[in-house]
């Protein structure tokens, strides 16, 4: 992949960012100072731990999926973070640059090591307040996520997202449980079926959402 096409996926993935951020907390969402970005980024960074099994106490089953869509949860944050304190353009260069140079396959895999990684993350995340790129790409590669499998996972992911607010999930209208499963389940399993076309790969995903939601959840 050509450094100008890694290029082009970092900024779609900062444009639609602030496209999800105006739809859900106006245009001026940069200067909202209510808008704890650290805040979130450390929560859901929790939640990824927690499929790693680590409880000693009960049965956990371990989910790498989950896992994976925990760190774009993760990413969303980061890049709101990001774009609140620089221009898009710096943005775009410093992930770029970042991933470029700091990027490497791991050398061995395993729960332990996604563990570690997530809490040097997490730890950063919470002495600064800010979304830190460095440590969230050693999680990224300890999990052998490159940029490319991050645009994919997060362009859904960015989907499902404003599925969620169009469908009432503000409000507390959304169901966020279809038939049984979490709404990441049905996206996933879209993402491994689906290619991405575009400029039409937004479309597919979101009526595919929508038809199974239809089916699942307001027929109940």
């Amino acid at each position: 992949m050509s450094d100008e096409h890694t290029k082009q996926l970092i900024r779609k993935m900062f444009e639609k960012q602030d496209e999800l951020n105006i739809h859900t907390n106006g245009p001026e969402w940069r200067f909202n100072k209510n808008l704890k970005w650290h805040r979130a980024i450390w929560t859901e960074t929790a939640e990824l731990i927690d499929y790693t099994n680590w409880k000693w106490w009960k049965q956990q089953d371990s989910d790498l999926k989950e896992i994976e869509m925990e760190t774009i949860d993760i990413w969303h944050f980061g890049l709101s973070d990001m774009l609140s304190k620089a221009d898009k353009n710096s943005c775009i260069e410093d992930v770029f640059l970042a991933f470029k140079n700091r990027f490497e396959s791991p050398i061995r895999f395993g729960f332990a090591e996604i563990q570690d990684c997530a809490e040097t993350f997490a730890y950063w995340t919470l002495r600064d307040h800010k979304f830190h790129l460095e440590p969230f790409i050693d999680l990224c590669s300890v999990l052998n996520m490159n940029i490319e499998q991050i645009y994919k996972l997060y362009m859904g992911k960015n989907i499902l997202n404003r599925f969620r607010q169009d469908h009432g999930y503000k409000q507390k209208a959304y169901q966020k449980i279809w038939n049984g499963h979490e709404d990441n389940y049905y996206l996933m399993n879209f993402l491994e079926e689906t290619n991405i076309i575009e400029p039409v790969f937004d479309e597919i995903i979101y009526c595919s959402l929508e038809k199974t939601y239809k089916e699942m959840c307001l027929k109940e």
